[in-house]
């Protein structure tokens, strides 16, 4: 996977966070859409320009209307709008009035979290791969256990997987992660659809 963070739509509120440095993420693949507030129409060049860089990864919404909330409901739009193409999403606001709306969405089986700081996400991404070197090295541990009855295809070795490591409640493309991390170790092979082991 690498410095991918594949699916994963960042959603900024650009009234509540202003000090944002897209370099930051440059080398993860996100979407980002940037929610700007109908009266604010000045935009920092280096903001601008750290964007473009970004090519259409990037995407400026300029909301309707000055309410209160009036951004933070064009977000929540956003998010019921792209939520059924199993997509992550990351909010970066300080506004803890997502938290309800974040809670229902995880209770939907909708990955979403808010965050304060673009650092949180490399933290994150560290985290994620420390995790994922773990679970694959229980994995080997397992299998190397079972050498007598390992699974044979890619779809077996697959809910083999996901059923060692239910308590972990580990996303579909985090197991499909797994599988992928055990080929590109070489750990297994596969041909004509049949997995060999080599270890």
């Amino acid at each position: 996977m690498g410095k991918k963070l594949k699916n994963t739509v960042l959603l900024i509120d650009y009234e509540n966070i202003q000090d944002i440095d897209l370099s930051i993420i440059q080398e993860h693949d996100i979407e980002i859409k940037i929610f700007v507030g109908q009266s604010q129409n000045k935009i920092p060049i280096e903001l601008v320009l750290s964007s473009q860089k970004l090519g259409q990864r990037v995407e400026w919404i300029q909301i309707e209307g000055t309410g209160s909330n009036s951004l933070d409901f064009h977000i929540a739009f956003y998010l019921g709008k792209l939520s059924n193409n199993n997509l992550s999403f990351i909010i970066l606001s300080k506004d803890k009035g997502f938290e309800p709306l974040i809670k229902y969405l995880t209770k939907q089986n909708i990955n979403c979290k808010r965050i304060q700081s673009l650092l949180e996400i490399l933290k994150q991404k560290s985290q994620d791969k420390t995790q994922q070197i773990d679970l694959t090295e229980k994995v080997l541990e397992n299998l190397a256990k079972i050498n007598n009855s390992r699974p044979t295809t890619r779809k077996t070795l697959r809910h083999h997987i996901k059923s060692l490591l239910l308590h972990e409640k580990l996303s579909e493309s985090e197991i499909d992660q797994l599988v992928n991390n055990l080929f590109h170790e070489k750990k297994v092979s596969e041909v004509s659809n049949k997995i060999t082991y080599h270890f």
